[in-house]
């Protein structure tokens, strides 16, 4: 009898961990439209259509079509996709589109090009808040370090005796008259080379507030802490998410993107 619960106990800890990969999505792009297309429809139920930038061009994917986003060859050639708007400030605000303290996860099937060296965006959102320079939560590769690259907040009570930390203070409209949070770096670098042209799924868990995991293709390659936990991105300010490139339409990502999904865990509030 011990035995059969013991089992019983494990079975429900590896449900309870793949859960959140069983999850519908809250929000995902399979970029199957033409090639011809202006918008990429969101899977997930919040209609969060993104807007394909002249930069970028739909090509064949690993399934379908995908998003090869290019070289802007100027202002008003952005890579990648995007969009703004009341959609995307309500996403934000719920915590949907970036980690917080909930389990979050963001998959794509990527293939990176044989000479990428450059270091692109593969997803972002930023919120700007009055009167200051936008707050970002980005996920880049840098394929030269074999690494995906998480820019974000950090939690500034977490290191409060790091004199290096580099110290944000935006406004709080329901409290205090500011919050503060530190910009962090965390870099993922896989034990071995991110493979070259060829399509691989690429997964970047979120959980307990500050250990981040990446895996490749299911095996995990990477892991990192965030000292301190990572800071919720605001989400009282107007939003702008990008897929594909930097929030200005720039750092296109070194190869293709299909199949994203961002997940967050419906059990976890």
């Amino acid at each position: 009898m011990a035995r059969r619960i013991r089992l019983a106990i494990l079975a429900g800890l590896l449900a309870r961990a793949g859960a959140i990969s069983a999850a519908p999505p809250t929000a995902g792009w399979n970029f199957d439209e033409p090639a011809a297309t202006g918008v990429f429809a969101d899977a997930g139920p919040r209609g969060l259509n993104l807007r394909r930038g002249a930069g970028s061009e739909v090509v064949t994917g690993s399934q379908g079509n995908a998003l090869r986003p290019m070289i802007a060859a100027s202002g008003d050639r952005a890579a990648g996709a995007e969009l703004s708007g009341p959609a995307v400030d309500a996403a934000a605000a719920a915590g949907d589109l970036s980690p917080g303290t909930r389990r979050w996860s963001l998959s794509a099937v990527l293939r990176l090009e044989l000479e990428a060296t450059n270091e692109g965006v593969l997803y972002a959102l930023a919120v700007r808040p009055p009167g200051m320079e936008e707050l970002v939560f980005s996920i880049a590769v840098a394929p030269a370090e074999n690494a995906f690259v998480v820019r974000c907040l950090g939690r500034a009570a977490g290191v409060d005796s790091d004199a290096s930390a580099v110290r944000i203070a935006f406004p709080d409209p329901g409290g205090p008259p500011h919050r503060e949070a530190i910009s962090c770096t965390i870099f993922l670098v896989a034990s071995e080379p991110l493979p070259r042209g060829r399509w691989i799924r690429a997964e970047l868990e979120f959980a307990g507030g500050n250990t981040l995991t990446l895996r490749v293709d299911g095996t995990p390659v990477a892991a990192a802490t965030a000292n301190g936990g990572l800071e919720p991105m605001p989400g009282e300010f107007p939003a702008r998410l990008t897929v594909g490139a930097d929030r200005a339409g720039r750092q296109p990502f070194p190869g293709l993107i299909d199949e994203l999904s961002i997940r967050t865990d419906p059990d976890e509030r």
